[in-house]
């Protein structure tokens, strides 16, 4: 049994390893639009079922994905490059704006094409390592999953007792205290 598991995993390791995956212009697009200043490009519908889980803030995903320059199309990162999918938390600052953006309302098995301004990446200063300064971006991604997260607590509403939408400094002070 286990010589079986260690085979199917060699396989899926062969399988999943994309080293030469390259941006495709010609890959169709279902329909695409902009959100926030970021282009999406549908390649995939998600969840044949009808999507019953959006991904939004709060989620937990998993996804592979593939980060290209946009001025050259040259893959600058990849999940497959780190051999597993990618899981984050979605909404919280983990990612560069315009993936947080660009991944809003995804569903289980789709995959968009996201097109990221400089102003939504990584700047006018580049990541240091692979994105210059300035460099606009292109991800494909492909979600595998999605945990709905829990709502976070409402602090604001703990600390503003009397209800006035005003935090005064004895209601943070009590709140600390």
């Amino acid at each position: 049994m286990f010589i079986l598991w260690m085979l199917s995993m060699a396989i899926i390791a062969t399988i999943y390893a994309e080293e030469d995956y390259k941006y495709d212009e010609q890959e169709k697009v279902l329909f695409s639009y902009d959100y926030e200043g970021v282009k999406i490009e549908v390649l995939v519908k998600g969840d044949a079922t009808g999507c019953e889980k959006k991904a939004e803030d709060g989620d937990m995903m998993t996804a592979d994905f593939h980060g290209f320059l946009a001025s050259t199309h040259e893959r600058f990162e990849s999940s497959h490059d780190r051999g597993k999918p990618s899981s984050f938390k979605l909404g919280h600052g983990y990612m560069i704006k315009g993936l947080e953006r660009g991944l809003q309302k995804m569903c289980v098995g789709e995959k968009r094409r996201i097109h990221i301004p400089a102003i939504l990446a990584y700047g006018k200063i580049g990541d240091g390592k692979n994105v210059p300064p300035g460099a606009d971006l292109i991800y494909d991604v492909e979600v595998i999953h999605i945990q709905k997260g829990t709502t976070p607590p409402n602090i604001f509403a703990k600390i503003d007792v009397n209800r006035d939408k005003k935090i005064s400094k004895d209601e943070m002070a009590a709140f600390y205290s």
